[in-house]
């Protein structure tokens, strides 16, 4: 059929486990080697997922797994992070190439069982199973391994699967292997998304159709990229952000960007979207982005934005005035939580996008009013 197509070979639910397994190698690594940073050490995970957020964004490096990043990049805020527990900048930096070898000796081992195994992702049909669990939940299980979803987010899921044209039949084994992949780089904190509320506002008001950083999981409009084209493309994603030739921004248009929180992954983005914002207004063609991020005044980000030429409003909002849709809502029962820390909403328009989606006070009032709704 006229299925999704994605250069990286498909997941099998046997690779997703394989490289599950993988992760937990590194994550083990990575709790023995910073045992002296009281701060990773308390949360290992969320600084595992930074560091493959991070060194993924090498430019210069041929990626031949969709998760674990082959890479020589000292990731800075792993760096930083064990400077503050008293390494040295040797010791640091020797325990972050430790952490990229093993990286790099868990792709290689991805990349041979994938050669050796012959099995097709449908040959994985009747293994995959389904399993009613309490609290509107399921378990989609394959072989000791049982992963949760919200009954809603299955049908949800369902639907973009159906609607992205893809191979009926597959459904669960790629449901699988979707939730297997964002089970696995953990860091539900960086793919917390605004509430609804939030989304029908930019709709009506600045005209945005796309979402520029969501998953399958967490998406709210109908048009929206992610991460991992691998395993999300066939529930309808356009890819990553930072594929520039991958979207077709020459059309222009009106865009939410809602980043992971992570420094390093938020430069790339105003670079990236300086970069589209220029182009596009040379060749006249409206377009228009409203970014939100925690307020982090003081990073380089933040700076950009804030001093760009392409700057049209700039709201923060108090930890009190805003709430987010959870990063694991797609297992959790309570879909919204606080906000832990102020955000920033910027919105950057060129001047072809500013005439023709204007942004006033009022209409930035009844953005900063949307946020803190919390219903659906």
């Amino acid at each position: 059929g006229d299925e999704p197509v994605c250069s990286v070979d498909e997941d099998t639910p046997e690779i997703a486990l394989m490289r599950d397994r993988e992760v937990k190698k590194l994550l083990a690594l990575l709790r023995k080697v910073t045992s002296r940073s009281v701060a990773v050490t308390k949360d290992p995970g969320n600084a595992l997922t930074r560091y493959m957020f991070v060194a993924r964004l090498d430019p210069g490096k041929e990626q031949p797994d969709p998760l674990i990043p082959v890479s020589d990049i000292i990731d800075p805020n792993l760096h930083r992070e064990l400077l503050k527990a008293g390494m040295s900048p040797q010791e640091s930096e020797q325990a972050i190439a430790q952490i990229s070898e093993q990286a790099a000796e868990s792709v290689q081992a991805i990349v041979e069982f994938r050669k050796q195994s012959e099995r097709s992702p449908a040959s994985f049909i009747d293994e995959v199973t389904e399993k009613e669990s309490q609290n509107r939940q399921l378990h989609i299980v394959y072989r000791d391994k049982h992963l949760t979803i919200n009954r809603e987010h299955y049908a949800k899921l369902q639907n973009l699967y159906h609607k992205a044209g893809s191979d009926a039949r597959l459904f669960r084994v790629r449901l699988f292997c979707l939730l297997q992949r964002y089970e696995s780089i953990g860091g539900t904190g960086y793919q917390a998304s605004a509430p609804k509320a939030v989304f029908d506002c930019l709709k009506d008001e600045f005209g945005v159709e796309h979402e520029c950083f969501a998953s399958p999981l967490n998406c709210t409009l109908p048009s929206w990229g992610s991460a991992f084209k691998d395993t999300d493309s066939f529930f309808g994603s356009h890819g990553s952000f930072f594929d520039l030739s991958n979207r077709d921004w020459k059309k222009g248009g009106s865009f939410e960007a809602n980043p992971p929180f992570v420094e390093e992954s938020m430069q790339m983005m105003c670079d990236c979207m300086h970069q589209i914002l220029q182009e596009n207004e040379e060749a006249q063609v409206k377009t228009s982005f409203v970014v939100v991020v925690p307020a982090w005044t003081d990073e380089r980000a933040h700076e950009v934005m804030r001093e760009s030429r392409f700057l049209k409003r700039a709201v923060i909002l108090d930890k009190s005035q805003h709430s987010y849709k959870s990063g694991a809502q797609h297992t959790s029962l309570q879909q919204y939580h606080d906000a832990g820390f102020r955000t920033s909403v910027f919105v950057l328009q060129n001047a072809q996008g500013a005439r023709e989606w204007p942004v006033t006070t009022g209409v930035m009032k009844k953005l900063q009013e949307c946020f803190h709704k919390w219903s659906d």
